[in-house]
């Protein structure tokens, strides 16, 4: 008989997860009890005092920690988040910015750097735009989850108490924000207030037509400490989260009783993979390649990463899926 491990989870609650089949799990004697928790709430958990056994983690900040001697975590190339960022460029209209050209030496608010969104999108935007991040007056709301050193040339500060985000972008006190929840004081329809890309995604979907990079937001690591009392862990894990993105493709396209709260869902599945092709949301390293290793280079130019750590040193298991 299987020696029983009890392991704690915690991920967002997303439907390719709430699909893990935990019964399949207890077959092979690991009993995964999982919380479903806000991510930010998760990352900070599990950075400061890896809270639990397996968790999603940022692939920001586990750049961060795959490129440090200690990196308490393995991480499985299961991806439950992933997300273009074009639509997180926000800018007050007075600011003469008209162009992503003319972010270039402004005063840009964030949530935190390092955090995967804004590392993304200021890379898309070096990339595709000549965005210099060196040139940027930098005002964050939070100090990073990890002690990241800000890139050589570049300067931030950080926000005061009762300063916030949206009030010093309406004010002007800030030219523009990078900023993956849309701020109030668009969302209270400010005509002032605009995103740099209003049909963003439209920008999207031709990013990824000229690239093949769908960004990935998180990954899924688990302690090492864990994975070295039970190596097959990893494997069986990994299985799991396969299965269970399977379970929700299969769901999201049946047609019969809606998934989702999406009344044109066939619609809109359609165009995904006219867009995407049937593999629309893959986990594994090979179909994967090509953007981690972006994101492993945008890590590195952001200060994130001592080098442009290889995809190997990400991820030291290698799972095909």
């Amino acid at each position: 008989m299987k020696k029983k491990i009890t392991l704690t989870g915690a991920f967002g609650n997303y439907d390719r997860i709430r699909a893990l089949d935990l019964d399949s799990l207890r077959e092979s004697a690991i009993e995964l009890q999982v919380e479903h928790l806000p991510p930010s709430e998760i990352f900070a958990r599990m950075c400061k005092d890896q809270e639990f056994d397996v968790s999603e983690m940022s692939m920001g900040a586990y750049c961060y920690l795959a490129g440090q001697p200690d990196n308490p975590f393995v991480a499985l190339p299961a991806f439950p988040s992933r997300a273009f960022r074009h639509s997180m460029v926000y800018y007050h209209a007075g600011s003469g910015i008209e162009k992503p050209l003319d972010l270039n030496g402004k005063k840009i608010a964030i949530r935190e750097w390092g955090m995967t969104a804004l590392v993304w999108i200021v890379g898309i935007l070096g990339d595709q735009y000549g965005f210099d991040l060196h040139t940027i007056d930098w005002v964050a709301a939070k100090q990073p989850r990890v002690p990241l050193k800000m890139p050589v040339g570049t300067t931030i500060r950080y926000m005061e108490d009762g300063q916030n985000l949206s009030d010093m972008l309406a004010s002007g006190e800030v030219d523009a924000a990078l900023i993956h929840q849309a701020p109030a004081c668009f969302t209270t329809g400010l005509t002032h207030i605009r995103r740099l890309f209003p049909d963003y995604k439209s920008a999207e979907i031709e990013y990824y037509r000229q690239t093949a990079i769908h960004p990935i937001m998180h990954c899924v690591v688990v302690r090492r400490d864990v994975c070295q009392r039970a190596p097959r862990i990893l494997e069986t894990i990994y299985q799991a989260l396969l299965k269970a993105r399977q379970q929700t493709l299969e769901a999201l396209s049946d047609t019969k009783a809606f998934a989702v709260m999406i009344p044109m869902l066939p619609g809109y599945m359609k165009e995904t993979r006219q867009i995407f092709g049937e593999n629309f949301w893959p986990y594994g390293l090979e179909q994967n390649r090509k953007t981690l290793d972006v994101l492993a280079r945008y890590a590195f130019e952001q200060g994130l990463s001592p080098r442009k750590l290889t995809i190997e040193e990400l991820f030291p298991e290698s799972y095909s899926g």
